[in-house]
């Protein structure tokens, strides 16, 4: 006698929902990846735009060791124009 192989619900909803698990990790470590690719290529961007920023030079304003050496610095502002 043959027997028929019958459609199992509960294995198939199993698999479905390993597929689902390992599916989500998946995507979970994508996220993680671009956001240290993100923060490695971030890193010296902002180091950068810091060393632009600061000065240690006489033309600056600002107190202590941070010191900004945009002469925005030293204009002033009124209502919609700068002088």
């Amino acid at each position: 006698m043959e027997e028929e192989e019958r459609f199992d619900l509960g294995h198939t909803v199993k698999k479905i929902f390993v597929i689902g698990i390992a599916a989500g990790l998946i995507f979970i470590g994508f996220i993680a990846l671009m956001t240290l690719i993100g923060i490695v290529i971030a890193i010296p961007l902002l180091k950068k735009a810091y060393g632009m920023m600061t000065s240690y030079s006489g033309e600056s304003c600002g107190h202590g060791k941070h010191k900004m050496k945009w002469s925005r610095c030293k204009s002033k502002f009124d209502g919609d124009t700068i002088e």
